[in-house]
């Protein structure tokens, strides 16, 4: 079952990058949006739970749905300008290494080497730029989507961002080091948004404290 869609989802993805990215992407959200509205309604005093907020789900839904065209174009972005010209083997066996030639030990790790460089620097891109940016536009675009405005976003950016940022260096660099090593191109979004299923809990948790329980939240 999960082989067969596994096939389905890559052909569709082969055919339609960007629906079917965003399509996945719009799911998890909402998978991670649940999840964290459930959580927080268990762990409140009882009489204090608050109801479902489907309104909330749907915003997060509508903003990975329209985010996720940018995480396609920035991993195609960093496969192009730092590419990876042969497949690395990272690991050779101690037999194969026994047969290999001098000659070819010694090129397979330059080939190595030089993967490794090309996957530290798509490393270093993606933790000092695009995720700093991507995560003041969530917060952002909430804050604008509950109707706080202008001054409302500002102000969650500057208080959210900067711990958040610095929460995710903590399992980021692992999940994007193996991303960028060893997963094709075609998987890379939807191989983070494995991940991101939980981030996205801990990401609406987050966004749903600084909001605020005294301010509104706009359909």
């Amino acid at each position: 079952m999960m082989a067969a869609f596994f096939r389905f989802w890559t052909r569709q993805a082969e055919a339609r990058p960007f629906a079917t990215i965003a399509t996945t992407e719009a799911c998890l959200s909402a998978c991670g949006d649940l999840i964290a509205q459930t959580a927080a309604r268990q762990l409140v005093k009882e009489g204090e739970a608050r109801e479902y907020d489907i309104w909330r789900t749907s915003r997060f839904m509508l903003y990975a749905t329209c985010i996720s065209p940018v995480g396609v174009r920035w991993h195609r972005f960093l496969d192009r300008r730092f590419p990876i010209r042969a497949q690395a083997t990272w690991w050779l066996g101690k037999a194969r290494r026994k047969k290999a030639p001098a000659a070819a030990r010694v090129r397979k790790r330059a080939e190595r080497m030089g993967a490794a460089a090309q996957v530290a620097k798509r490393l270093a891109c993606d933790l000092l730029i695009y995720e700093p940016a991507a995560y003041a536009a969530f917060f952002a675009s909430m804050a604008l989507m509950e109707g706080q405005g202008v001054d409302g976003a500002r102000r969650r950016v500057a208080a959210l961002v900067v711990p958040t940022y610095l929460t995710s260096l903590t399992i980021s660099p692992v999940i994007q080091t193996v991303n960028f090593a060893f997963v094709p191109l075609i998987y890379r979004v939807p191989f983070g948004s494995c991940f991101d299923l939980f981030w996205d809990t801990y990401l609406s948790w987050v966004n749903s404290e600084g909001a605020g329980p005294e301010q509104p939240h706009g359909h």
